[in-house]
């Protein structure tokens, strides 16, 4: 009896000894992780990778400054892009030379660039009013100019510009695309009828347009861009206006009227001449001196929803500066 168990049991340990051993999936070689570091990212000058921790990182992220503070936002490597190329800019030199902080293979035509440089006083040359980027470098907090950014200044500088010139990749190598922003408000101008040269003033710079009496019919202005479609092209261009700023739904929409020419006057910021192609004639004949008048515009460009400006998300400047009262 002990040996046909000692048998059998010979006989199983064979079999089972025979039997094909299964592969481990995670022996493959091609699954190993690479000898040493294959990544390009920081050994590229000019990949955007290094340029934020080079430059943006170290000499701009700095507290009180780009921090999140204020925009460009270089708190991370994914802010620091989205808010630099094809970024609409805030700030302008005096000939409104520049329209984005990073334009793709326009090292001329983008801002952040045009900041970072200087004559040999270490003057900003983008225009009079402005220092040179970044801050704590120009001339008026670092006179003597013993920054260590000025000893690495011409480098960095050059490794930005290469960067912008071959099209301003993002740190993976791949291509920004363009916007297409919703059209904005750019400004807002009334006139009596027919009149274009002098128009009715405001409560303050910005606030409600201030309609004489004894007026029967007023031409109410209007500038909108787009980052794209010229402003004559956009299309719906509808009005509506109500006595009360938060009750628009049951007030008829009426059309725009559009000119070829547009009227080049002030916008809502009055250093800033825009380009008014759109406009309303209203009929004020049966209004009252304090009546208030509320004004929305809708505007659509070739690819975004109905635009409505203001909105109900506008702040409560831009809301009056789309309102008109009788005096």
């Amino acid at each position: 009896m002990k040996k046909k168990l000692f048998f059998l049991t010979i006989i199983t340990i064979m079999i089972f000894s025979c039997k094909k051993e299964s592969i481990n999936p995670y022996n493959d070689n091609d699954l190993k992780p690479p000898i040493g570091d294959t990544s390009t990212y920081f050994n590229d000058p000019t990949n955007f990778a290094s340029i934020y921790s080079n430059i943006f990182l170290p000499y701009c992220a700095n507290s009180g400054c780009h921090d999140g503070s204020f925009e460009p936002d270089f708190r991370s490597i994914e802010s620091s892009y989205n808010t630099l190329v094809y970024h609409p800019v805030t700030k302008n030199n005096d000939l409104n030379t520049f329209q984005y902080r990073i334009k793709p293979g326009f090292v001329t035509e983008s801002v952040l660039y045009a900041r970072l440089l200087s004559d040999l006083n270490g003057t900003a040359l983008f225009d009079d009013n402005s220092q040179v980027m970044p801050l704590t470098a120009d001339i008026a907090y670092d006179p003597n100019q013993e920054n260590i950014w000025h000893t690495e200044k011409s480098i960095y500088i050059e490794n930005i510009k290469n960067w912008i010139e071959n099209g301003a990749l993002d740190m993976y190598g791949n291509s920004p695309s363009i916007p297409n922003n919703k059209p904005e408000m750019k400004g807002v101008i009334a006139f009596a009828s027919g009149n274009t040269s002098n128009s009715f003033n405001r409560e303050g710079s910005r606030g409600t347009i201030i309609v004489p009496q004894n007026i029967n019919t007023i031409d109410i202005w209007f500038a909108i861009s787009d980052d794209l479609l010229p402003t004559n092209e956009l299309t719906y261009n509808k009005i509506k206006i109500s006595d009360n700023f938060l009750s628009f739904q049951n007030k008829p929409e009426q059309q725009l009227s559009l000119v070829s020419q547009p009227l080049l006057a002030p916008g809502y910021y009055l250093s800033e001449t825009v380009e008014y192609y759109h406009y309303f004639t209203c009929d004020v004949s049966n209004l009252t001196s304090g009546d208030e008048r509320f004004i929305k515009i809708y505007v659509k460009d070739d690819t975004n929803p109905l635009t409505e400006i203001p909105s109900n998300g506008s702040s409560y400047q831009v809301i009056r500066h789309f309102t008109f009262e009788i005096q």
